[in-house]
């Protein structure tokens, strides 16, 4: 490759530069409100209502509709302009975070229905695909793959610190406070949105239909193996407060010291993972990744069946670690095959049946993890253990994609709750 193709690779003009800080600025702020709520949000359901199956609706409410809504809002954006859909997702964002904060608000009886309804107007912002899509927009192919790696760096960002901030912030000023600060982080993109965003937006090809994406079995593989990243961390989270707070009584600031390893250690790991599937291993890293999740649970539910003391919080250490392995090893590599097996004309619209699975995933985890919470260990166990099976036999038996190289692999794998 000639000086003059790497300079023109990772070069772009005043109006692409403005347009990707906007974007990355809008994707980063709105996953930080999501993942500061995240470690600590079963903790706050339980404060208006005993039943944890409300509590885990609660949770996985604003997947539902994020789940629901991808493809159409996607669609629109075709019909009527992006940054249109991207404000009117953003302002839904803002909205419903309020909303969450408000419930003490309410008479009892109220309080949990009114959380639930902030959840699901949260999720209305189903905007992340539009926001994927604007980049294609405006940016040339032969680029393209920086550009949304650019949109995917804040998101990784947004996620280390949401994880480690949100429970320290929620220790300080209580939960509400975190769904004030995401309301108020949500309108401040809709100003970067009307700023920098022009009303015009480029001519446009059809979008593919879904018929493409059924063609190929690989593809409905990886969605599935997608369904059950965001499931698996859904019913992590869930469970992870009730147990270090209920379980072990460590307080919400000083969480950290438990999330802080786990991350450090899976970035290292996550390296290992993307380094080996550029080299062809894909497939058997995500069985592999699978199979960390067997382990990752039986820790965290029944650590006296490997040996470890129940009382101790080293096996939740041992289960998170574990966990995190499994969860940022497959996220950058489902996303990146899923582009390699769909052919060009079908490749958006395979990423977006990619990601409404993903948030399938959380929108049945959530509410599934409060109804377990109620139950003993084994039935916890045999759901995860089962799933996880599942997910290593899928990749184990799913075939090599026949189409090399892909434009922005592993992008999408930002996408989280």
């Amino acid at each position: 490759m000639s000086k003059t193709t790497v300079r023109q690779r990772f070069t772009f003009t005043s109006t692409q530069k403005k347009v990707l800080f906007t974007l990355a600025s809008m994707v980063g702020l709105r996953m930080l409100g999501l993942f500061l709520v995240l470690p600590v949000f079963t903790l706050y359901g339980l404060r208006f209502t005993n039943s944890k199956f409300l509590v885990g609706f609660a949770f996985g409410a604003y997947a539902l509709t994020m789940a629901i809504l991808q493809i159409p809002l996607g669609r629109l954006s075709d019909r009527i302009g992006r940054r249109k859909v991207l404000i009117i997702g953003m302002t839904l964002f803002s909205v419903g975070s309020f909303l969450c904060a408000l419930p003490p608000l309410f008479p009892h009886s109220w309080q949990i229905w009114e959380l639930i309804f902030g959840r699901l107007v949260q999720g209305g912002g189903a905007i992340i695909s539009v926001a994927f899509a604007t980049v294609a927009d405006y940016v040339e192919p032969e680029q393209r793959s920086t550009a949304m790696a650019m949109l995917g760096i804040p998101i990784g960002v947004s996620f280390a610190v949401g994880i480690i901030g949100g429970p320290i912030l929620a220790g300080w000023f209580g939960t509400a406070s975190l769904f004030w600060m995401t309301g108020i982080l949500g309108l401040g993109t809709d100003i970067l949105l009307a700023r920098y965003l022009k009303a015009e937006d480029p001519k446009r090809e059809p979008p593919a239909p879904m018929a493409q994406v059924f063609a190929h079995p690989p593809l409905i593989a990886y969605a599935v193996g997608g369904f059950l990243i965001n499931f698996f961390m859904s019913i992590f989270f869930f469970n992870f407060p009730l147990i270090v707070t209920n379980q072990h009584h460590l307080k919400l600031t000083h969480y950290y010291m438990l999330l802080l390893p786990m991350m450090v250690i899976s970035a290292f790991t996550m390296f290992g993972f993307s380094q080996g599937a550029d080299k062809g291993w894909a497939r058997p890293l995500s069985a592999f990744a699978y199979l960390m999740f067997i382990p990752s649970f039986l820790l965290l539910f029944e650590p006296a069946w490997m040996g470890l003391d129940p009382l101790r919080l080293l096996p939740v250490f041992f289960a998170g670690t574990l966990f995190y392995i499994g969860f940022t090893g497959l996220e950058p590599i489902l996303p990146s095959l899923v582009s390699k097996t769909a052919g060009a004309a079908s490749y958006g619209t395979a990423l977006g049946f990619y990601n409404t699975a993903q948030f399938v995933g959380s929108a049945v985890g959530g509410p599934l993890a409060g109804f377990l919470a109620s139950y003993a260990v084994r039935p916890k166990l045999l759901v995860t253990l089962v799933a996880a099976t599942v997910g290593f036999l899928l990749m184990a038996a799913t075939k090599s994609p026949a189409r090399a190289g892909s434009e922005a692999g592993g992008v999408e794998s930002a996408i989280l709750p």
